[in-house]
């Protein structure tokens, strides 16, 4: 395995696991990082966003696209941290050359519909956008924290937020006012968002998402 110095900048949800990808500054791209092709258990996820250098190799096996792209494999015991960050403007400014001008930029135009990508679509699956913190606000739909972003190209997307930290915040009070106050006191939202994998075996989409956030 290779070593990489890698930026943590997406911690996500799943059902009962939890997703963590980063940027390499080595290789100038993002990377998915599972253990033993799995993802990372609560007791395994890093406290805070941070900095970490890590041993990484590519599958061996196939594996299906979009999420091809940015999959490897880690040594959980090789981890070693060595810079801690809070979700603001530091944070956002490692991880600028992970931006692109607007969300389909960052999927190769292969966003469909304002909401998916198609399974097995050789695209990225992970990235960023910077845009004014007005575009943003987050809403419910069925009791679940979902948020509309409005980017540099003026198209609006609506998609549900996966990011830990943020659904933290909205899990303890069900408020999602604290998120739109906490957004409305900034200037700009640096916005992380992937693409979920397919959810049912009949259907072949794979919805956009908000990964992560970084106000400042």
């Amino acid at each position: 395995m290779k070593k990489s110095n890698i930026i943590i900048s997406d911690i996500t949800c799943m059902k009962e696991k939890y997703c963590i990808a980063g940027f390499d500054t080595y290789e100038n791209r993002m990377k998915r990082l599972m253990i033993d092709g799995c993802y990372w258990d609560k007791d395994q996820i890093p406290k805070n966003y941070c900095q970490i250098i890590v041993e990484n190799e590519p599958y061996e096996e196939p594996r299906d696209y979009p999420h091809r792209t940015e999959d490897v494999n880690i040594n959980y015991n090789s981890i070693n941290v060595i810079k801690n960050f809070e979700p603001g403007k530091e944070l956002a400014d490692c991880l600028k050359d992970s931006v692109s001008k607007d969300v389909q930029s960052i999927f190769k135009h292969r966003v469909k519909e304002n909401s998916y990508v198609l399974q097995n679509t050789k695209c990225p699956s992970l990235g960023a956008i910077v845009i004014s913190a007005h575009d943003i606000h987050f809403f419910t739909e069925d009791g679940k924290l979902r948020v509309s972003i409005t980017d540099f190209s003026k198209q609006k997307y609506d998609m549900k937020v996966s990011c830990k930290y943020l659904r933290d915040m909205f899990e303890r009070n069900k408020d999602v006012d604290i998120l739109n106050v906490m957004v409305a006191k900034s200037q700009y939202a640096h916005c992380r968002i992937g693409l979920a994998r397919k959810f049912l075996i009949q259907e072949n989409h794979c919805y956009l998402m908000l990964n992560g956030l970084f106000l400042y």
